[in-house]
C-alpha cells in the first residue's frame, strides 16, 4: 500500500480540511509538474518550468528532496508537466508554448530511476517532437496552442491545451511514440466556462495539469484536470475511447484562490488529490468525487 501524504493537510477535527502550508523544498523552483511514482511507495517526481534548469526531483510526503537528478539528453526550454506510463517510464513534457510560437515542442521518455540509489543523473532514452497540424499562426498567444498538461491513459499519451482566448481546452493524442516527429490527433474539447461561476478569476479556466488515478479503488476509473480556478474530476469512459474522456463530469471543485494561489501541478494520492502551486505550497483535497469547494 502506498504511503499517504497525511502531512500535507492538518485535519484539525473539521471538514473540509484546512491547508497546513507544507511546501516543497526550496531547491525546487516554480514546480510545474508532478506525478506519483508507479514503483516506489511514498515518492513523487516533480520538476520546475523554464529557467529552473535540467533537474528532476524525487520528493517525499514532507516535501523534502530524496534525490536531485540532472536530466541528460535534452534542455529545459519550458517543461510543464510529467506523467508516468504503465511500463516503468516517466514522460516529461517540454510543452510550454505561451505565445504559440514554438516549433520545437517535444516529450521525453525517461526510465524511472531508483530514488534511493546513489545517482546524480538520468538519461532521456526517447524524444518525440510534435506539432499541431491545424496551426497556421505562430507567435500569437490567442491562437491557443499552449499546453501544460499530459495524461497517460490505456497505453496512449494525451495532451490538453491551455487557452487565453476562451475557456476551452482541446484534447490531443500522440498517434505514435516510436516516431521522431508526429502530428497530434485532435480528439475532443471541453468548455470550462459554464462551470466556473463565482470562482472565475483573471486566469479564466486555463488548464495547467491532468492525471489519471493509478492506485486504490479509483485506479483507472477517474481522472482529474486542473485549472487555476479549480479541479474537474471525470469518470473514465467504459467504451475505452479517449475521445469520450470529457463525457462524464463527476465533480467540479472551485478553489478559493486567496488560499491556493496560482496552481500548476496535480496528482492523485490514493483517493485524494494533491495540488501544488508555483510558490511550492501543497494542498490535499479529500473526497474529490463529492466536494464542490476547496478549502
Amino acid at each position: 500500500m502506498r504511503r499517504r501524504w497525511i502531512g500535507v493537510v492538518a485535519l484539525l477535527g473539521c471538514s473540509p480540511p484546512s491547508p497546513t502550508g507544507v511546501a516543497l523544498d526550496r531547491t525546487i523552483r516554480e514546480p510545474s509538474g508532478v506525478t506519483t511514482s508507479p514503483t516506489y511507495p511514498g515518492v513523487l517526481w516533480t520538476h520546475g518550468d523554464s529557467g529552473a534548469g535540467n533537474w528532476l526531483f524525487a520528493i517525499n510526503p514532507q516535501g523534502h528532496v530524496l534525490r536531485r537528478l540532472r536530466v541528460k539528453g535534452t534542455i529545459n526550454v519550458d517543461w510543464e508537466d510529467i506523467t508516468h506510463d504503465d511500463r516503468g517510464n516517466l514522460w516529461l513534457g517540454d510543452i510550454g508554448n505561451g505565445d504559440s510560437g514554438r516549433r520545437d515542442l517535444s516529450v521525453h521518455r525517461i526510465p524511472e530511476p531508483d530514488p534511493h540509489a546513489d545517482l546524480r543523473e538520468v538519461h532521456v532514452d526517447r524524444s518525440v517532437d510534435y506539432y499541431f497540424p491545424e496551426q497556421t499562426q505562430f507567435g500569437n498567444k490567442l491562437s491557443d496552442y499552449d499546453s501544460e498538461a499530459l495524461l497517460w491513459w490505456r497505453g496512449q499519451l494525451l495532451l490538453l491545451t491551455k487557452h487565453r482566448s476562451d475557456d476551452r481546452t482541446r484534447l490531443y493524442r500522440f498517434p505514435s511514440l516510436e516516431a521522431e516527429e508526429v502530428a497530434l490527433e485532435r480528439l475532443a474539447s471541453f468548455d470550462l466556462g459554464p462551470h466556473l461561476g463565482p470562482a472565475l478569476q483573471k486566469w479564466s479556466g486555463q488548464v495547467t495539469a491532468a492525471e489519471l488515478a493509478s492506485e486504490g479503488p479509483y485506479a483507472g476509473r477517474y481522472w482529474a484536470m486542473l485549472s487555476y480556478d479549480g479541479v474537474f474530476v471525470f469518470a473514465v469512459p467504459d467504451s475505452g475511447e479517449a475521445a469520450e474522456l470529457f463525457d462524464e463530469l463527476v465533480s467540479w471543485i472551485a478553489f478559493d484562490s486567496a488560499v491556493t494561489g496560482q496552481v500548476e501541478a496535480l496528482t492523485w494520492d490514493g483517493e485524494a488529490l494533491l495540488v501544488i502551486n508555483e510558490a511550492r505550497a501543497v494542498f490535499r483535497i479529500e473526497e474529490p468525487l463529492t466536494r464542490t469547494r476547496y478549502p
